[in-house]
């Protein structure tokens, strides 16, 4: 009787011990897995490339253009570079389309409430429109004459055609995206590419270069001919915008020439994004 008790209780004892262990072995497979390094694949033989996601999901936290030249030349580096600016020019036609149909529901409001006052305060101050808070006298052609997309796909095709897809040093230093120029007063930080913009932001880049296009004199005749497009109920895009756009480069119709090519030649990536 007393042997069977004996092994009984060195019987739960082994048990005890058993699932003690296996549970240390199972807490240390978990923190292993946890730590596990990200995927890199070899691309021309001791340069690593991460996959797209994962530049993406790294850029996110940061905003800042990622190297692209670790990618090979082509379809892989394309999408990278559309994966990293994509989300910012959807975002900020996003924000211009809310702000543009605020405008047009308060066009013929009666009443004004103090935050509504100050939000059409701050839209003519940030798109350059002169009002003096008379909300019987407001610019509404004017204020919907900028405050309008680009149309995204136009965007980012400049944004490649200016980057060569994000490679530049302009854009890998100065996160500047689209050639823009500061003129001789600005002076960028050390390693900078001077004489240009500097942005902290792909996103930074990407505001500065629409609120050009949507406010700077030079581009009226682009405005217009967006605001025709609009009142003939017609869509925006960048087949029947880039045309439109005069003024940005010296090469003057031969550079809209060769954007279209660009923009016809990889269509079909930039709708997958």
């Amino acid at each position: 009787m007393m042997s069977t008790r004996i092994r009984r209780y060195g019987a739960t004892i082994l048990m005890c011990f058993t699932l003690g262990f296996s549970g240390g072995v199972l807490a240390k497979k978990h923190e292993t897995t946890t730590n596990h390094k990200p995927h890199v694949t070899k691309v021309h033989g001791s340069k690593q490339a991460v996959s797209s996601k994962q530049e993406y999901s790294r850029n996110s936290a940061s905003s800042s253009l990622p190297d692209l030249r670790k990618y090979p030349s082509g379809a892989a580096r394309k999408k990278a570079f559309l994966r990293t600016v994509m989300p910012y020019i959807n975002r900020q036609n996003d924000v211009i389309l809310a702000d543009r149909e605020w405008l047009q529901q308060k066009r013929y409001a009666g009443h004004w409430t103090a935050a509504e006052r100050t939000r059409l305060k701050g839209l003519a101050r940030q798109y350059n429109v002169s009002w003096r808070g008379d909300t019987r006298r407001v610019p509404w052609n004017t204020l919907l004459d900028r405050i309008d997309i680009i149309p995204t796909n136009m965007v980012a095709t400049m944004a490649a055609a200016e980057s060569g897809w994000g490679t530049s040093k302009l854009a890998r230093v100065n996160n500047n995206l689209f050639g823009m120029k500061c003129g001789r007063s600005c002076s960028g930080a050390k390693g900078t590419v001077k004489g240009y913009s500097q942005f902290s932001s792909v996103d930074e880049s990407v505001q500065a270069y629409v609120r050009n296009l949507n406010t700077h004199p030079a581009y009226s005749s682009f405005r217009k001919s967006r605001s025709q497009l609009r009142r003939a109920d017609q869509e925006l895009t960048a087949a029947n915008m880039i045309h439109k756009l005069e003024g940005y480069s010296t090469k003057g119709s031969s550079y809209n020439n060769y954007l279209f090519a660009m923009f016809q030649s990889n269509k079909q990536l930039l709708n997958t994004y």
